[in-house]
């Protein structure tokens, strides 16, 4: 009989060395919709390019800098539609000498929430202005199981059912000041809190007619910090802005366990067995650079273009197990990713209520953890499989529009991928 894979390492939450343990990429997490692109549905319409123009009330998140281009009182909402895909491992067999995951079926999760994603109120006031926002930064939540096991050589991956929430919203203050007629400097203070939910159960299917759980792996937290992000802007000239930013984001802690139910040959145990228990896994929200550009070649067309640097290796920073495999563990990574955003806005200025019509392209990086390397023995093999799924870099594609009336604005867009489309409405009103 193969040999059983029915701790933990299956469900692969993974943790650094030392007291804090690094952010995992399980069945339950395997590609978590972090939103790092800039709020509001117009500059979703116009595929997150921003950072050089931030002329409207979301730039309290994206670059507090563009603060000092706003003459009146701003107070802005949005509501977002997102509807996502979480790949994972579906039954079939991978080979470990050399190693092969061709045979593996992946299978995809669809899931959808819908949400008030960014409210603001922007305050001018001289050469100074000041913001209070929220943002929520991630909002994910899935529930997906496979009846089929995987055979990996003479390891068996078991059945399972994952469920997960994760929730991490922000409430900053930000405030900008124009230093020169073409220099304006922004700096905020964000607190964000965390929630995050997570439970895998293995079930053992060696025998049809016995089926008992293998093993139940738990992540738990409720935690919250703070970070920062410093922004500038620089008017170029009449037609051309540039804009930088620095985000810092924060780190939570929370709880992980796993408990077995057979012993590593597939045999029940007298009674469940707590394995492993950490008190301070890490979850480390990367940090981001960015910088943008945009021109206005007419007084109707603008045109943006935006790179960002997101520090995704954070997350996996030091990776451990809970499962005594550091040195198969050691090979897990997550590669720091650049996100380039090209988007622009064209005005029929001539209309009463002048509407804008937006489009854009940008390419997400793949930011799901992966194997680095050929495994070197069958450990590394099954952490190869567990991670051979994941959603990879995907390339965007968004459309949008907006009505500006005297006092207020109406805007609309939609973000649309392979694995992730992104619906969104919002407002703003100035007094």
């Amino acid at each position: 009989m193969k040999r059983v894979l029915c701790t933990a390492v299956a469900a692969a939450l993974l943790g650094s060395a030392g007291s804090a343990f690094a952010i995992t990429d399980s069945e339950t997490n395997a590609s978590i919709p972090f939103s790092f692109s800039s709020p509001g549905a117009r500059s979703l319409g116009m595929a997150g390019a921003f950072l050089g123009l931030a002329d409207d009330a979301t730039a309290a998140y994206t670059n507090p800098a563009g603060l000092t281009q706003l003459v009146q009182t701003e107070v802005s909402l949005e509501a977002r539609h997102t509807s996502y895909s979480t790949p994972y491992i579906d039954g079939g067999s991978a080979s470990i000498s050399p190693f092969s995951s061709s045979g593996l079926n992946i299978s995809d999760a669809d899931s959808s929430n819908t949400n008030l994603s960014y409210l603001s109120i922007v305050i001018p006031h001289d050469r100074w202005s000041f913001a209070f926002y929220r943002h929520e930064l991630a909002r994910f939540d899935t529930d997906f199981a496979t009846l089929n096991g995987a055979d990996v050589g003479d390891f068996r991956l078991f059945p399972f059912r994952s469920i997960a929430d994760l929730k991490i919203v922000s409430f900053g203050a930000a405030a900008a000041f124009k230093a020169t007629d073409n220099v304006s400097l922004g700096l905020g203070l964000t607190r964000y809190d965390f929630r995050f939910d997570t439970a895998t159960v293995r079930v053992d299917d060696i025998n049809p007619q016995n089926i008992t759980i293998a093993s139940r792996q738990f992540q738990n937290g409720d935690d919250n910090a703070y970070g920062f992000n410093v922004g500038a802007r620089f008017r170029l000239s009449d037609q051309l802005s540039l804009g930088a930013t620095y985000r810092k984001a924060p780190r939570f802690d929370y709880k992980a366990i796993n408990v077995l139910y057979n012993d590593v040959d597939g045999n029940p145990l007298p009674q469940p067995e707590l394995f492993s228990s950490f008190n301070k896994v890490r979850f480390d929200v990367p940090d981001i650079f960015g910088v943008g550009l945009s021109w206005r070649p007419i007084d109707t067309l603008v045109v943006n273009f935006d790179l960002d640097r997101v520090m995704y290796s954070q997350l996996t920073d030091n990776v451990n197990t809970l499962f005594d495999i550091q040195g198969a563990a050691n090979h897990l990574y997550l590669e720091d990713g650049t996100e380039a955003h090209l988007g622009a806005e064209y005005t029929f200025a001539n209309m009463a209520a002048p509407f804008s019509v937006r489009a854009g392209f940008w390419h997400d990086p793949r930011h799901s953890v992966a194997f680095k390397g050929t495994p070197a023995d069958a450990t590394q093999a099954v952490l190869a499989t567990l991670f051979a799924g994941g959603r990879g870099a995907e390339n965007h594609v968004s459309v949008g529009g907006g009505w500006a009336f005297k006092r207020f604005q109406l805007d609309f867009g939609a973000d649309l991928s392979d694995g992730l489309d992104t619906y969104s409405v919002s407002g703003v009103y100035r007094f």
